[in-house]
């Protein structure tokens, strides 16, 4: 069996959803009707079971049930099995699994049990469009009867035969119990024996055989030959009509129907008079989501598979004596002019619907099976009258006794002990006083005693409050001490920042004191202003009563932001003749020296040759026609340079940058020159402007 539709609330049923894939889907709009309420005339919820799942005494979805003579009760559902429980609901066995196979189920619909406690179910779901047969322990006999075109219940009467409700061929096919056809009746339609995609049906103690016509929203009657009888039911939500009827069952001259469109079940006399509904939607007791199917057994209980609830529920149409119970004596403290008591019906007992209603002599209090009501200080006598709506009655008293037994209640404001600081304001922040009765009395509040804030030791201040007859102190203790550190200020700026080989002074830093006023805090540290580095310099102080300031920190940081300084020995090399040739030139032909006031282990053996230009094109066309007039080292220790110039030029001027680094960073940097003159007696090489560079890969 699938389930309804995706979602249990939708307001479209499908008939091909409600029980077994029928082939054709017949949708019936419904109308939720989430006003009502669930109604309980002579019929009383007794006990539920189930929960979703597919273990035992679970259900996904519960499409068909029976009950046997025994009273006990079987249930098919889309968990593609089905199980026995006894008449309380205690699960004792379960038969079928999942699959096409015989034995097997993939849709079960209906299921019905035969006075040996056989057991039929049919399916309608290509390809199990069957009806199997099990005995009473749950082990499969054999498919029974058919061809069916799609059957969508099953019922035995008294004699064994089986009726067999084929929805899809819109007809009822009857057997014998050896399964040998005997009868079929129906055609497709809406006139008297005719059907529209029936759901349910059910054989009454003379063999009767009622048929839920779903389609029709109908009941129809007829007699163990297919004899048409009667019908009853229309279209709608009003008692006696039907919105896609289900399930039908008939116990005792009575007709049961799931009226699974409107959510309630319905009960008829077997000539289709309406007595009485019950149920609601909803997931509570005694409600319903899309019952498929209901079975009422000789005791007067109706169970009903609440499909969309995975749940069995079982009513009870047997009257229950009315007996109120108003609960246990209460004994409750006085609140004030009234006070909150809660009456409790609740253990009360009955069938049918049961109405509450407490009055106090000719009074009434209120009504519900709980209460709660005011009633002033004194003893109260509270009659229960519980009436039920299957007729009887019955009253119990419960005495309520409200009573003043306590003293007022002070409550300190603030806290209790206080702690005051030396030297400063005291305040009391007074009480509050309350009374059960009385009500408010902090005006009523007497306080003795005083503090002193400018002597430290312990005080006690005394509040005392009287209601009349009780009276109540509360003391509060003020502890006057020196409990604050001072704080700690640091002087000057912080972090502070000093450059590498210059002078360091501390601003040092002040304590304040509550008590004690302001004096220096006492500095541990020491900052070295020749190395680089973060220093830090901590800052303690106490007062003359012990207390520890927090301690501060300052943090020094030397930095080194002096770059280093490259002596170069003035050399300016010229190359003569133009021959094209190269001629090296290192770093120590130019510099003499590398310094840094911090990191003093730099010297010319840190320098490097950065980059070298030269103010002519490398290829200027009056120049040889060469590339790669300056070649650079790996190690930028050294470069070649090529000796010519453009010969229409005014001489060429090669100039070198050297490059030192030092441990923080800082970068210096010297330049020298290496030219080559226009001719041998053009005078000095004019530097015309950068041309042409190359650039080292050294750090």
């Amino acid at each position: 069996m699938t389930r309804r539709i995706n979602s249990r609330m939708s307001l479209l049923f499908s008939v091909s959803a409600l029980r077994g894939r029928l082939t054709r889907a017949l949708a019936i709009s419904v109308f939720l009707i989430v006003a009502s309420v669930a109604v309980f005339a002579t019929i009383s919820f007794v006990s539920k079971w189930g929960t979703s799942g597919t273990g035992n005494g679970q259900f996904f979805t519960p499409t068909g049930i029976a009950v046997d003579a025994g009273g006990n009760v079987y249930v098919v559902d889309g968990g593609q099995r089905g199980q026995k429980f006894d008449n309380n609901g205690v699960f004792q066995f379960s038969f079928g699994s999942p699959g096409s196979l015989p034995g097997q189920f993939i849709l079960p619909n209906g299921i019905a049990v035969d006075s040996a406690g056989n057991i039929y179910v049919s399916e309608n779901n290509d390809p199990t469009i069957r009806v199997s047969k099990f005995n009473s322990s749950g082990v499969f006999v054999t498919l029974f009867g058919g061809p069916y075109v799609g059957p969508s219940g099953v019922a035995v009467d008294s004699a064994d035969n089986v009726y067999v409700l084929d929805g899809n061929g819109q007809r009822v096919r009857k057997y014998n119990s050896s399964g040998t056809h005997l009868l079929d009746w129906g055609s497709s339609g809406a006139g008297n024996g005719q059907f529209s995609f029936p759901q349910g049906i059910a054989v009454d103690s003379s063999n009767n055989v009622y048929v839920a016509d779903t389609g029709n929203n109908r009941i129809q009657k007829f007699d163990a030959a297919g004899t048409y009888i009667t019908q009853w039911g229309t279209s709608g939500s009003s008692d006696g009509q039907f919105t896609s009827p289900d399930g039908v069952s008939a116990a005792l001259g009575y007709v049961y129907v799931a009226d699974a469109g409107n959510n309630r079940i319905q009960r008829f006399s077997d000539t289709g008079t309406f007595i009485e509904s019950f149920g609601s939607s909803g997931s509570g007791d005694g409600q319903f989501s899309g019952p498929q199917d209901l079975a009422a057994d000789s005791a007067g209980n109706v169970f009903v598979a609440d499909s969309g609830n995975d749940r069995i529920q079982k009513f009870s149409t047997a009257a229950v004596t009315v007996v109120a119970n108003a609960g246990s004596d209460q004994t409750v403290e006085c609140a004030g002019a009234t006070t909150s008591v809660t009456l409790d019906g609740t253990a009360s007992t009955g069938s049918g619907t049961l109405t509450y209603t407490w009055t106090e002599g000719a009074t009434t209090l209120g009504t519900g099976a709980t209460l709660l009501t005011a009633l002033p200080t004194g003893t109260h006598t509270i009659k229960l009258t519980v009436s039920s709506s299957g007729g009887g009655s019955d009253d119990d008293d419960v005495i309520i006794s409200i009573v003043d037994t306590q003293s007022p209640a002070i409550n300190l404001n603030g806290a209790n002990p206080m702690t005051v600081e030396c030297h400063n304001a005291f305040s009391d922040p007074g009480a509050t006083a309350t009374d059960a009765c009385a009500g408010d009395l902090t005006s009523s509040i007497v306080v003795t005693g005083s503090v002193n804030p400018n002597v430290v030791g312990g005080y006690t201040l005394t509040y005392t409050v009287s209601d009349g007859s009780h009276t109540t102190m509360v003391n509060r203790t003020v502890n006057v001490i020196d409990t604050i550190a001072p704080i700690i200020t640091v002087n000057g700026t912080n972090p502070m920042t000093v450059e590498c080989h210059t002078s360091f002074t501390d601003p040092g830093a002040t304590a304040n004191d509550g008590c004690a006023g302001s004096f220096p805090a006492s500095a541990s540290g020491t900052v070295d202003v020749n190395v680089p580095g973060t220093y830090t310099i901590v800052y303690n102080a106490s007062d003359p009563s012990g207390n520890a300031a927090s301690p501060m920190t300052r943090t020094v940081n030397v930095v080194d932001t002096t770059a280093p300084v490259i002596t170069v020995n003035g050399n300016a090399p010229t190359l003569w003749s133009p021959n094209h040739k190269y001629q090296t030139f290192s770093v120590t032909d130019f510099v003499v020296s590398a310094t840094d006031s911090c990191n003093t282990s730099l010297g010319v053996g840190s320098v490097v040759i950065s980059k070298v230009t030269s103010d002519e094109f490398e290829d200027s066309g009056a120049d040889g026609h060469t590339l790669n007039d300056i070649f650079l080292a790996a190690d930028c220790k050294s470069v070649q340079l090529r000796a010519e110039r453009d010969g229409n030029g005014d001489g060429r001027v090669y100039r070198i940058t050297f490059t030192v680094t030092d441990a923080s960073g800082n970068v210096g940097t010297a330049t020298a020159i290496v030219t080559v003159p226009q001719s041998q007696d053009s005078g000095p090489a004019i530097d015309s402007g950068v041309h042409y560079t190359v650039t080292g890969s050294c750090p």
